[in-house]
């Protein structure tokens, strides 16, 4: 039964026939099925509106709609979990009480907003209005089933308007839209308009750039990351407190990489032996980690304040001196991807942003090296059994975890080395050591999901950007790299 035809169906059950209707003399427990229908229809804009008008009928489907006779909010979990559940939720989520309706709207006002501000692009008051903390929920809790319903609100949009206007204002808000767009860009490729800047040397903008190949410019954005909370806000604007724990820089080194690859008019004459950047759909619990990291971070900025947050995972040692969150166990496997640097002898106006072709590499983990004074050659750090259940299946006794492995590029094979240290949010570094030459070249980044790894090589003198993802089958069967060892 359609609910939402019209007046004449309203008028029903508003009429002087209100004790007669027959679907209101059915069971609660049928009504109920029947009402959550109206939740689960296909429209994208069938809730919160059609729940909230059908609740305006009359007293009895109001009282059903939102008071939840046997208090279970059965209803609206119902509707909560067909948008925007997945089994990421459970694991993080629904182990605590939920206010399943002000979940529901808090999303639906969010996307509202989004799409007020499309339709008025010159309101930019809405844009301080926003709240990004939910945006970041709908896109990594559903998988990628949350996505059509983003980019249908223009999420986009308002995030990447936000990016450009945010220069203006300190930048404070580039450590939420930078990883925002970073993951919606794998679904919309004009998203890197935002980033382009046609000039004859370069096509992506020096707000971009400039994070690219100047490691002080990172202060720009980190400054707006500390462990404290920003009280100087408008009080009817969201405070800039929220930020992804999926690292705002090395998000823009992606939006780097996919711009030039989305406006460069040529491409495969300017990369050697150039391949596609793939693109990627999200995967909620890829995102395990990066969830557990904020939620330790609000522990932190909870525990300041005189109302304080619940440790709802304590019993796991989550959030304790003993125990690290860790996706260190990703950097196993096969890893293709690029690197870029500026010619130092051009006009620092005028840079080129310079392919050497893509990377291989090779990488598995090997034992910890200890104290030589100790005995003992290795060591492997003892961690709990993984149990596979969240968050146990994430942490680690020990922060550190080695690595080692080959690769190739147009100047030759080359052996890598390095680390991951949980204990500064899985920072990576390694060095890049070619066999023939012996040149060697350090490397840092991070885990960017699920796109992969992006950071910078080289020193303050020379270096670039870098993005590598995992290869997959298809990957696997590109043609082998034609090296030019320097």
């Amino acid at each position: 039964m359609d609910f939402m035809t019209g007046q004449q169906q309203h008028g029903d059950w508003l009429g002087h026939h209100l004790k007669k209707s027959f679907i209101l003399s059915l069971p609660k427990e049928l009504l109920l099925e029947i009402i959550t229908n109206v939740a689960l229809l296909e429209s994208m804009d069938s809730y919160p509106t059609s729940l909230i008008e059908l609740s305006l009928c009359c007293k009895y489907l109001y009282y059903l709609v939102h008071k939840d006779p046997w208090r279970l909010q059965t209803l609206w979990s119902r509707a909560f979990h067909y948008r925007f559940d997945t089994k990421a939720i459970y694991r993080r989520r629904l182990v605590h009480h939920i206010d399943w309706q002000r979940q529901l709207e808090r999303r639906f006002r969010a996307l509202y907003l989004c799409r007020s501000f499309a339709l008025n692009p010159t309101h930019t008051r809405l844009l301080e209005m926003m709240d990004w903390e939910i945006i970041w929920n709908m896109l990594i809790e559903h998988d990628h089933h949350n996505i059509p319903l983003l980019l249908k609100y223009q999420v986009q949009f308002a995030a990447g308007v936000a990016f450009q206007l945010g220069r203006f204002n300190d930048r404070e808000i580039y450590p939420v839209v930078l990883p925002i767009l970073s993951l919606l860009v794998n679904y919309d490729f004009t998203i890197t308009r935002f980033f382009t800047f046609q000039t004859s040397s370069s096509v992506v903008t020096p707000e971009i750039s400039q994070f690219a190949y100047n490691s002080d410019a990172d202060s720009l954005i980190t400054k707006h990351t500390p462990y404290k909370y920003n009280y100087n806000h408008h009080p009817n604007s969201t405070p800039i407190r929220f930020y992804p724990a999926q690292d705002p820089i090395a998000s823009a080194f992606h939006l780097f990489f996919t711009t030039i690859f989305a406006a460069h008019p040529n491409l495969y004459q300017a990369i050697p032996g150039c391949i596609p950047i793939p693109l990627f759909n999200l995967q909620s619990e890829l995102f395990d980690v990066e969830f557990l990291r904020r939620y330790e971070r609000n522990l932190f900025f909870s525990s300041l304040q005189q109302h304080t947050i619940p440790n709802i995972y304590a019993d796991t040692g989550f959030a304790s001196s003993q125990y690290y969150v860790s996706d260190a166990h990703q950097i196993e496997g096969d890893w293709i991807g690029y690197y870029t640097f500026q010619d130092t002898d051009e006009n620092v106006n005028s840079m080129e942003d310079w392919f050497d072709g893509p990377m291989r590499i090779s990488l598995r983990i090997v034992p910890l090296e200890t104290d030589p004074v100790q005995g003992d050659t290795s060591v492997t750090p003892k961690e709990p059994a993984r149990t596979g259940l969240f968050p146990s299946a994430h942490l680690r006794t020990c922060p550190l975890t080695r690595f080692e492995g080959t690769g190739i590029d147009n100047s030759g094979a080359f052996s890598v080395s390095g680390l991951i240290d949980d204990s500064e949010d899985g920072q990576i570094t390694w060095e890049k050591n070619y066999t023939e030459s012996g040149e060697t070249w350090e490397y840092s980044g991070r885990f960017v999901w699920p796109v992969g790894l992006c950071g910078r090589w080289g020193d303050e003198e020379y270096g670039g950007p870098w993005w590598m993802w995992k290869m997959s089958n298809n990957e696997a069967n590109v043609p082998a790299i034609a090296t030019n060892p320097k």
